[in-house]
């Protein structure tokens, strides 16, 4: 098992805040600045969970 991403890893908060651009723009819903803060922290594990995906899939390095 590969050790896992920490939360404040900044590619996290990245993908996390263009994951809700992509549904803002796709199905109209809050933006990422709309969003409370408790919904903004709940983005953010799944957003590493999808970049552990990426990185385990060979996708994209594992470092910056």
């Amino acid at each position: 098992m590969l050790p896992q991403i920490p939360l404040d890893d900044p590619r996290v908060l990245t993908l996390a805040q263009a994951r809700q651009q992509l549904a803002h723009d796709c199905a109209y819903l809050p933006t990422w600045d709309e969003l409370t803060p408790q919904e903004q922290q709940d983005s953010l594990a799944p957003a590493r969970n999808y970049l552990e995906a990426a990185i385990n899939a060979g996708l994209i390095p594992t470092a910056p």
